[in-house]
């Protein structure tokens, strides 16, 4: 049977074939379905892209449920904690990652999310390109963990994923090891190998094409792992590794993508040229100052800053939507997009707000954005990896320089949802407490008093008290060119903080947004 593609919005799918049967789950604008039956008022639909892709369920048909025979464009942003974890999937299904994070969680991510199109776990998932914004490894450090997933024992085999990435690009800048051959610390200046000066500025001139060329001993730690995965990817077929920057031709690099429609614009990083060599610019570190976004001050040069700054910025066009997809870019970066950009190019209906939402923006460059809905990636892993992300000033830049009088802004921090689970122990800690006790076993009784807080008076309190994450806060923009569903998910089932809206390209070359009143549910 011909498969379709949901056009409402939400979806609820109920085990029966009437409006007081549990709902099962819900689909969304754009998911795949078969029509499995049809009786009075439903339809039974199999949900193609859910789970293993036998999920069924009954569908409110009256009115008539709205289907499309093609599908739309899909992006999620992923929870990934501290770092960028991104999917771009193509209305045929083609896929691109845009970072992957620090650890396990992108990884699960996309497992979970392409599993009906995996078959089994030793089976390849297609990838058409793996995008590295810049050589942080929090945006880059997780891919690792789609190799680990498929030895590691202890993993569940639907979290298992085997990946074949056609191409891999990145800016070029890898890191080398903190520690020079002679034992001593390698300064900053010396991070990305060979510069050169130009006018009192210094260049990183030792750009690498493909960073499995480089010797391991020469790299930091996560571009060792990183190095072992692409080549071992790279042994099970061909892959095209190459840096790109602002200049270079989008629609040789982005090719794949140019049938569907899908345009591709490279909006960053920017080479300069310095005597005989190209060469991206080091940047200083920024003053701290609350007005940062709008001075030029800055300290000593930071190897940091200048990855993060030469970041892989990109504006993805579908129809008369606009993604600005900004990495990790920072003020001075966003000073040379003004340069080099006429500042209507950076305008686009969605952006990703640069660098988690860090303070080191400019606030000129994002004011020329000109959002509709803004998107940052944030999340609270550790104390060692605490920035304050997202920073109050670029929220609040962010709501000034929305188009028009409303504006969304959703957070992956923000989206995610928590459950109490009351008391919990380590089993270190149980361990000890019954032994204090003269006990070397204990019974799931006596654990289970413990667990419920109901101890007697004198016994040590409980180790912590505990919370489950029960939603990770995936932000998800799916548009078919005109109109466009965001929305995030909630810790209640079919609950969703969702916007719908409209953008139509008017004769002038501007753009009308018109928003739904509410989101259309059935």
């Amino acid at each position: 049977m011909a498969t379709k593609f949901i056009g409402d919005d939400f979806v609820d799918l109920r085990d029966e074939p009437n409006r007081r049967s549990r709902v099962k789950f819900q689909i969304a604008f754009g998911d795949e379905v078969e029509i499995l039956e049809e009786r009075g008022d439903w339809l039974q639909l199999r949900a193609l892209t859910l789970f293993d892709g036998t999920a069924t369920g009954w569908a409110d048909n009256s009115p008539e449920l709205q289907l499309r025979d093609t599908g739309i464009l899909k992006f999620s942003m992923v929870d990934v904690q501290q770092g960028d974890g991104m999917v771009l999937e193509t209305p045929s299904g083609k896929i691109v990652l845009i970072d992957g994070g620090d650890n396990k969680l992108f990884a699960r991510h996309v497992a979970e999310r392409f599993r009906h199109r995996r078959g089994d776990t030793d089976t390849p998932l297609d990838v058409e390109a793996i995008i590295i914004t810049h050589g942080d490894a929090d945006h880059f450090d997780g891919l690792n963990d789609f190799l680990r997933s498929e030895t590691e024992s202890g993993i569940e085999d639907r979290k298992r994923i085997s990946l074949s990435p056609r191409r891999i690009y990145h800016n070029g800048l890898v890191k080398l090891s903190g520690t020079r051959e002679d034992g001593s610390s390698r300064p900053d200046g010396e991070m990305f190998g060979e510069t050169r000066e130009k006018d009192g500025l210094l260049y990183a001139v030792d750009l690498v094409d493909d960073p499995t060329t480089v010797p391991d001993e020469r790299l930091n730690a996560p571009f060792r792992r990183w190095v072992k995965t692409v080549k071992t990817w790279a042994d099970r077929r061909p892959i095209e590794i190459r840096r790109v920057a602002f200049g270079d031709d989008p629609s040789a690099i982005f090719d794949f993508l140019e049938d569907e429609g899908v345009k591709v614009e490279i909006q960053g990083p920017f080479l300069e040229q310095v005597g005989d060599n190209k060469g991206l610019r080091f940047f200083r570190r920024p003053a701290k100052d609350a007005e940062l976004h709008l001075k030029t001050d800055e300290g000593s040069i930071s190897a940091s800053h200048t990855v993060n700054g030469h970041s892989i910025a990109l504006r993805v066009s579908y129809g008369a939507v606009r993604f600005n997809l900004t990495g990790d870019l920072n003020r001075p970066a966003m000073q040379l997009a003004l340069e080099n950009l006429d500042a209507s190019e950076l305008e686009a209906e969605i952006v990703k707000a640069p660098h988690h939402g860090s303070g080191d923006f400019d606030f000129a460059a994002l004011k020329a954005t000109k959002p509709i809905v803004a998107i940052i990636s944030s999340g609270d892993e550790s104390a060692a990896k605490e920035h304050i992300h997202p920073r109050a000033t670029l929220m609040a830049a962010l709501g000034k320089v929305m188009r028009g009088d409303t504006g969304i802004i959703f957070n992956t921090e923000l989206a995610a949802f928590f459950t109490v689970r009351k008391y919990a122990h380590r089993r270190e800690d149980l361990a000890r407490y019954f032994r204090d006790r003269g006990e070397e076993t204990f019974s799931g009784d006596e654990v289970a008093k413990l667990f419920s807080g109901r101890v007697d008076d004198g016994d040590p309190e409980p180790s912590f008290f505990a919370f489950e994450r029960t939603n990770f806060g995936i932000i998800n923009i799916r548009t078919d060119g005109t109109r466009v569903l965001a929305f995030t998910h909630s810790g209640k089932k079919g609950v969703n903080e969702a916007y719908s809206f409209s953008v139509v390209l008017q004769p002038d070359g501007k753009r009308h947004i018109d928003f739904a009143e509410k989101v259309s549910k059935r």
